[in-house]
């Protein structure tokens, strides 16, 4: 009685609750997935990059959309000679796609950020990239209230020789309206953005050069136009 109460117990996840599934995409050589959203549709929209079907043999970012149970819809990359990688995908209110990341084949050299714009079956209607000479880096996007774009990311071509968190503000075909260095000496990154109740934005990541040493969670608000209101 014993063994089967126990063999039940181990069964009834599977029996009431439905079965998960996973799922894996990509080819035979280097292939990520860094960040996730749930679409209108039930399914999902994936960004991160690929090396295994890149036309370049570098890493393109990559886009895959899938349906409620994770099975590829379609797939797409973007980039060009150099190396591509998306870290933020978020669906747009048109239905299409917003992916921010890098990129080493637009831009001022370096590292640039790198913001795409698809439509809905991830074909691209334009693309933007932000920097200077140095690294650059794109960690975050969310379309904003007015139909732009909030970004966060990194900078060490603007601010201080170090990282300085970046953030960037466009309007809804991706041009900047207006641009932001935080930080100190040292370095820091924005990992994460989103716009508040009030019009502003929050943002959360790392720095150096406050706090107790070493790394330190760093959230900062800004008003409507990035000027920081508290960290």
């Amino acid at each position: 009685m014993k063994k089967i109460l126990f063999i039940l117990l181990l069964t009834t996840p599977f029996i009431g609750f439905g079965q998960g599934w996973e799922k894996t995409f990509g080819g035979t050589i280097l292939d990520g997935g860094y960040s996730v959203q749930q679409t209108t549709d039930g399914g999902y929209i994936i960004t991160g990059m690929t090396k295994s079907y890149s036309l370049n043999g570098g890493r393109d970012v990559y886009l895959i959309k899938t349906n409620s149970t994770g099975d590829t819809l379609w797939t797409n990359t973007f980039g060009d000679s150099d190396n591509e990688e998306g870290y933020s995908v978020q669906q747009t209110n048109d239905g299409g796609y917003i992916i921010c990341g890098w990129t080493e084949s637009f831009g001022n050299g370096g590292r640039e950020v790198y913001l795409i714009k698809t439509n809905g079956m991830g074909i691209e209607q334009w693309s933007k990239t932000f920097g200077g000479s140095n690294w650059d880096v794109g960690r975050s996007v969310k379309q904003t209230t007015d139909g732009g774009y909030i970004i966060t990311g990194y900078t060490s071509s603007f601010g201080n020789i170090n990282r300085d968190m970046y953030l960037i503000k466009t309007d809804d075909n991706g041009d900047s309206l207006w641009t932001k260095i935080l930080g100190g000496s040292n370095d820091e990154e924005g990992r994460s953005v989103q716009q508040t109740n009030d019009g502003g934005y929050i943002i959360t990541g790392y720095t150096s050069s406050f706090g107790n040493g070493e790394e330190d969670v760093y959230l900062i608000k800004t008003n409507s136009t990035g000027d920081t209101l508290w960290t």
